[in-house]
């Protein structure tokens, strides 16, 4: 399989990537959103907080970690990359992502409860 690298490459070159390439790709994708959300919202808080900048409170710490965490994940096929804890193929995957959104749909459902 190719690296992620290689697969946007093409994408943003108009060639057409397969189309598990590309449901992998977004998957990875959504994970590395995901790191990038938690930095911000870090740095916020410290921000916030009057926190010293060091290690997570640190923004050139957080941009050193983006960059190394983005230059790994464009270097590997998004199957390793997401590993079998997060294949999106694996029915164990499945099944805990149907077990944590009705999880959330319970947490959800009940605060609304409370609202009214």
């Amino acid at each position: 399989m190719r690296t992620l690298g290689q697969i946007i490459e093409d994408a943003r070159s108009g060639e057409r990537p397969d189309y598990d390439e590309l449901r992998l790709a977004v998957c990875v994708m959504d994970i590395l959103m995901t790191f990038d959300r938690q930095a911000i919202w870090k740095l916020a808080e410290g921000e916030h907080k009057g926190k010293k900048p060091i290690l997570v409170w640190s923004s050139l710490w957080q941009r050193d970690e983006n960059f190394t965490r983005v230059k790994g994940a464009m270097a590997k096929d998004p199957k390793s990359y997401l590993g079998p804890n997060q294949d999106p193929d694996s029915p164990a995957v499945q099944e805990r992502r149907r077990m944590s959104i009705a999880i959330m749909d319970g947490v959800v459902r009940r605060a609304q409860e409370k609202k009214q």
